[in-house]
């Protein structure tokens, strides 16, 4: 089966980390629209030191106020560093090559979904995106109901067999999708309205085939930015 160059195109190849970890890789690279670009008028920003032995992958600020707002950071000797963030409120993001760290705000009111909706919403889930054949929903916070609202956690794999557009078929190789979703309930029930895919990786070599590890930190959330660069100091992550 062949892939159509709109996903070809999206297919993630961070290559420094991938070379390093060993195996033969695509080179095809991830969108650069996927992530904001900086606001050159901005003086905002943050600067923050990871308490963990093992390098990220990346490390991404998403606003609070429009999750479509996706900054990737930049690594520096002593840290990390985002610059040229408007005033608001980010939660971040940090994926290493067999887990990943996040802070997201999914409701601004109590949760109350119930067993039921997080069955329905799983299931949708599931059947989306035919492309990944494997998929896990980590997180989901929302409000039950009749038009009600949900956002959520997730991640998306596919575990067979990838086709270049070069026809190639690949089977050393697979897709990680890393996502936020957002859901809300109509007449019909829990519906798909949009996903903000916050990093997709080119799996080979020696990296962690199949699903990863998620961890929720609290302290990688709310963080409010104003017209200078915060430093958010260290940061542990387990």
């Amino acid at each position: 089966m062949k892939f159509g160059p709109v996903i070809l195109a999206r297919v993630a190849a961070l290559l420094a980390a991938a070379t390093a970890l060993g195996g033969e890789f695509t080179a095809t690279e991830q969108s650069s629209r996927l992530y904001t670009p900086v606001d050159p008028a901005a003086g905002g920003g943050l600067r923050l030191r990871l308490l963990t032995t093992a390098k990220p992958m990346g490390v991404f600020a998403l606003d609070q106020s429009d999750a479509n707002r996706c900054y990737r950071g930049t690594a520096e000797s002593s840290g990390w560093r985002f610059t040229g963030l408007p005033v608001g409120k980010y939660d971040l993001v940090t994926v290493f090559s067999d887990r990943f760290y996040e802070g997201l705000l999914l409701t601004r009111e109590a949760d109350t979904l119930t067993p039921a909706d997080q069955t329905s919403i799983n299931a949708i889930i599931q059947a989306s995106v035919p492309f990944f054949d494997t998929k896990l929903v980590h997180r989901t916070g929302g409000i039950t109901g009749h038009e009600g609202k949900a956002a959520i956690v997730f991640q998306e794999v596919r575990t067979r067999p990838v086709t270049l557009q070069s026809a190639e078929v690949r089977n050393d190789i697979q897709i990680r999708s890393l996502k936020m979703g957002f859901l809300e309930e109509v007449n019909i029930g829990w519906q798909l309205i949009n996903t903000r895919e916050i990093m997709r990786i080119e799996v080979g070599g020696a990296m962690p085939k199949g699903l990863i590890r998620h961890v929720y930190v609290k302290a990688l959330g709310n963080i409010r930015v104003t017209d200078s660069i915060k430093d958010l100091g260290e940061i542990r992550l387990d």
